[in-house]
């Protein structure tokens, strides 16, 4: 029976995997349609829904711990998984079960046939969409009071702007995914801006003055409150919270606990308790965030140019506090990345001692030949020597873990993916 089910999830999860990323046009009458089908489960509990470039899946995760802190049964959405689908759906800090999964997945699954079958208008529908549609109704049957969602891409066409939430949450905005989003920093603010709806407040921390203009003309034009992390002060809002709080999460970190500490205060009001605020952030970790797997490895998902700047003011932070003397790159990335200006900034950023460069193994992967020879443009002339490729990833892992000295520090950069991917085998 076991095996069976085994069986029968791993078929599932490949038939989800395969699903189109992103189909021809985001029509949210498709999901709407969906989720009508299954009963409109996404209004039967309470949304907060977070936008942005870079943070919306840390502030996603410092909500959901305030909240289920404070009693309520809390969902969590996030993307994208780094090992298992399953780690994109949780409520109280679980993962769904393979057998929910399955479950919940029968259902949305019907609910495409039937809707495949008798209405025109509709189409099947793309990998976000459907995972969102199996969450959405998992919540519900789990009764959560609660969820989080993180968008997928953008905000205003991305399959949750069907909710109803609570609260808007727009963190920092830059450049990436620019072929779906546009190529100025207004015109992605613009998207991201796209899930702000009338009478439902607006936190926003977006680390760009343009983009806080976009958020803010848009916020008026729809007759809703925006509220600036600035107001924190203003508001008196950190008095009762230690300095030592902040100062727990390492660089980028602190800006996504001040919008979360916003945003708890905005939506529970007098229902927000600094102390549990407080032990959410002090023992806040995210895989493939600044994430230790040994005291001189750290796994970093960063692939756009302004998570790699952040990235590498924490790094640096760390080498300073814990006497590391200079830092090992392992790098893959995926093709569609700006991967270049990735590169300048690693190498201007840091002082490296060895890269290692390896490739993905999906079809988004960057050849490692291609990105050695950047490497070995921009780092000085007798480093040339200090970059070794392979294509085997497991191969090269042994080799850059086996060469690492102890005042080096191993940092793995360029792709979640690639964090996945090394997770998967150590």
């Amino acid at each position: 029976m076991q095996h069976h089910m085994n069986q029968l999830y791993e078929e599932r999860v490949n038939y989800i995997c395969n699903i189109p990323r992103f189909t021809r046009k985001a029509k949210l009458d498709n999901t709407r349609l969906l989720l009508e089908e299954l009963g409109n489960p996404q209004l039967n509990y309470k949304s907060i829904h977070v936008a942005g470039t870079n943070g919306k899946g840390s502030v996603s995760k410092m909500m959901a711990g305030v909240l289920e802190k404070s009693g309520y049964k809390t969902g969590l959405f996030i993307s994208p998984h780094l090992v298992r689908i399953n780690e994109r759906i949780s409520v109280n800090h679980i993962d769904i079960s393979d057998e929910d999964f399955l479950e919940a997945d029968k259902k949305v699954m019907a609910a495409v046939t039937k809707l495949l079958d008798e209405n025109e208008a509709f189409e099947h529908p793309a990998f976000f969409e459907y995972v969102f549609a199996l969450g959405a109704l998992y919540f519900f049957e789990q009764g959560c009071d609660f969820v989080v969602f993180e968008t997928g891409l953008g905000g205003r066409f991305d399959a949750t702007n069907v909710l109803i939430p609570e609260i808007c949450i727009i963190t920092s905005i830059g450049l990436d995914h620019m072929q779906y989003l546009g190529n100025t920093i207004k015109e992605i603010a613009g998207e991201k801006a796209g899930i702000i709806k009338t009478g439902i407040p607006v936190v926003y921390n977006t680390g760009d003055k343009e983009a806080d203009e976009v958020i803010e003309s848009v916020s008026e034009k729809v007759d809703t409150v925006c509220y600036t992390v600035e107001c924190l002060k203003e508001k008196g809002f950190t008095e009762d919270i230690e300095d030592s709080v902040f100062d727990a999460v390492a660089g980028y970190e602190k800006e996504n606990a001040k919008t979360a500490l916003l945003a708890s205060r905005i939506l529970l009001k007098e229902k927000f308790d600094p102390d549990k605020y407080s032990s959410v952030i002090k023992e806040f970790s995210f895989p493939g965030r600044l994430e230790y797997i040994k005291r001189n490895i750290i796994l970093d998902g960063a692939h756009n140019e302004d998570a790699v700047k952040a990235l590498i003011i924490s790094v640096n932070e760390i080498c300073k506090r814990d006497g590391f003397k200079n830092v090992s790159l392992f790098f893959a990335v995926s093709s569609d990345k700006d991967y270049n200006s990735i590169i300048k900034l690693l190498v201007d950023g840091l002082d490296i001692e060895d890269v290692y460069v390896s490739e993905l193994s999906s079809s988004r992967k960057e050849d490692a030949g291609t990105v050695m020879e950047l490497f070995q443009k921009y780092l000085p002339a007798q480093k040339h020597f200090d970059v070794v490729e392979s294509k085997n990833m497991k191969r090269l892992w042994e080799i850059a873990t086996g060469e690492l000295e102890s005042d080096t520090l191993l940092l793995v950069v360029g792709s979640l993916y690639m964090v996945g991917e090394i997770k998967g085998f150590l």
